[in-house]
């Protein structure tokens, strides 16, 4: 029997370890933080620096407008 293995099970099982949320030795790219943006999807960026740091990055790139009403 074949097992499968999906990228979002190892990306949960990364998720579990806080280092995974430590904000980013050097800025993320733009392409960089749409991928982590999408990884920490579940993660409230006021809470989780890596998250922070990619949102500040597709902001100052000019991918998205971050809201002045909602929390991040």
């Amino acid at each position: 029997m074949a097992t499968t293995n999906s990228l979002a099970m190892y990306e949960l099982i990364a998720l579990c370890d806080p280092a995974a949320h430590a904000a980013p030795m050097v800025p993320f790219t733009p392409a960089q933080a749409h991928e982590v943006v999408q990884i920490h999807i579940a993660c409230r960026a006021k809470i989780c620096p890596r998250k922070s740091a990619a949102l500040d990055t597709l902001a100052e790139a000019g991918r998205m407008v971050l809201s002045t009403s909602k929390p991040r």
